[in-house]
């Protein structure tokens, strides 16, 4: 299958009534027949908009600086700059939209170093088009999507802490993620306090602030929340 010229502009896209699209996109696939079928497909949604269309992962850049899209559906594997080497960019420039990254096939290791970069999403492209209509107004609203035919049954569980990590690196500092970790650990608050060199006094400051911040009101319900987050 060829691919499109990498020369041209990223294609602007004029955007549905403001009423009628709330979901704004930017999608890249540098070959013609998937980059049209995409066009499609969200041209009939009602509630998703794509402002810019690219065939480059230098144009995404330049795209998803000049629009600020809701959602970036992103190929995997293109020629020069990739996928992951797009988010990489995107992150160095502040620039982090909701990310679904779409692939024919992926490997354990580029999926948990697109978790790591942010990715919220990573669909294969063998899937119903319909899941990858659901699966951008999922991310759109938060969640995350990795199908799991794309990763092997080992990697599941680094993925959830990765994931896990991530939601918490949102609302913790880092000297409080480290006494989330002791926690789950098993360690006492004088260990914890003998681990980084604070008073016992200091670490029970620390915890009441982490059971506000994660509306949590014991050690057990602190402890049951990061096993869930997969911190284990």
């Amino acid at each position: 299958m060829g691919h499109l010229d990498e020369q041209r502009a990223p294609l602007e896209r004029e955007a549905k009534p403001p009423s009628a699209a709330t979901i704004r996109l930017v999608i890249t696939d540098d070959h013609a027949i998937v980059l049209k079928g995409l066009q499609a497909l969200f041209g009939a949604e009602p509630d998703l908009a794509v402002v810019a269309d690219c065939t480059t992962g230098e144009q995404t850049i330049e795209a998803a600086r000049k629009h600020r899209p809701d959602v970036l559906v992103l190929d995997l594997r293109m020629r020069g700059l990739d996928g992951l080497a797009v988010l990489r960019i995107l992150n160095e420039q502040g620039i982090c939209p909701q990310t679904v990254l779409l692939t024919a096939e992926i490997d354990d290791e580029q999926t948990l170093e697109a978790v790591r970069l942010g990715a919220a999403a990573v669909v294969l492209k063998e899937m119903a088009p319909h899941f990858l209509v659901e699966c951008i107004r999922k991310v759109h609203a938060g969640e995350r999507w990795v199908e799991r035919q794309s990763v092997g049954r080992a990697l599941d569980a680094l993925l959830r802490r990765e994931t896990g990590l991530q939601d918490l690196r949102k609302v913790l500092t880092n000297r409080e993620l480290d006494i989330v970790r002791m926690i789950v650990l098993g360690l006492r608050n004088a260990e914890i306090a003998r681990r980084l060199s604070v008073s016992e006094g200091t670490v029970k400051t620390h915890l009441h602030h982490l059971y506000e911040k994660l509306g949590v009101d014991s050690r057990m319900g602190l402890l049951l929340l990061a096993q869930r987050k997969g911190l284990k």
